[in-house]
């Protein structure tokens, strides 16, 4: 059993890999660094890794990329970095699933407060961000399915964990705790990501999109609706535990 969480750093600027390394590793996570992507899928393939930090830009592909791939088989929370300020590619990073955005050049206490937080999610504690937004702790219950808000996961029918990411997750629990109310994007956009300017409405659909092959797993019912040209509502019903 590991002693320390494992943090896997995707960074080909090396003096700044050093310093993210040197930061994290006094904070008392245990630290490797990737310059490229070949080494990352090398490192990856052998060893367990507890966060990502992925740079967008890479002398041998596109960061974009690793996360599509990692996101095909892996819910590890991803941090997403760049020194590219273009709103765009931080909202296409957290389309295809990363969980939060640093941007270029780094504060080490922001980084690892980052990393504190998306453990603490990821391992079933209270998340302190945005989650407290919303109202209360609780359990709702709805086809089978069991969402718990203080532990942030989702169980099947089956008692199986689904693994969700944190938008995916705050997603969702607005939709199941306002059931039969049409939710407009936009309020979807301006409820999940708060202060954070890297929303959008087509993220929501995508995030939408993820949530629902989730659901299809282990059941037929589409329990998340499009209403067309307004945005989504939530039709299965609803038990508060």
């Amino acid at each position: 059993m590991k002693d320390k969480p494992a943090v896997l750093i995707l960074e080909d600027d090396k003096d700044l890999a050093d310093e993210i390394n040197f930061a994290v590793s006094n904070a008392g996570f245990e630290v490797a660094i990737c310059h490229s992507i070949k080494s990352f899928w090398q490192y990856v393939s052998h060893r367990e890794v507890d966060v990502m930090i992925v740079d967008l830009g890479l002398p041998d592909g596109y960061g974009l990329d690793v996360i599509r791939e990692v996101r095909a088989s892996s819910e590890v929370p991803i941090i997403i970095t760049s020194g590219n300020s273009a709103v765009e590619e931080r909202v296409a990073g957290i389309e295809l699933g990363a969980d939060d955005f640093l941007g270029k050049p780094y504060n080490s206490r922001e980084i690892i407060a980052k990393i504190t937080r998306l453990l603490s999610r990821s391992r079933g504690s209270q998340f302190s961000g945005r989650i407290s937004r919303l109202a209360g702790s609780a359990e709702y219950l709805f086809s089978g399915f069991a969402l718990d808000t203080q532990a942030m996961s989702l169980t099947s029918p089956t008692g199986k964990d689904i693994a969700l990411t944190t938008y995916e997750f705050l997603v969702l629990r607005s939709l199941v705790e306002r059931p039969n109310i049409v939710l407009s994007r936009a309020s979807l956009v301006d409820f999940v990501y708060a202060e954070n300017s890297y929303g959008s409405e087509r993220t929501i659909d995508n995030l939408i999109s993820r949530i629902r092959a989730k659901l299809s797993d282990y059941t037929d019912t589409n329990l998340v609706k499009t209403v067309r040209g307004v945005g989504y509502v939530f039709t299965g019903t609803v038990k508060l535990e």
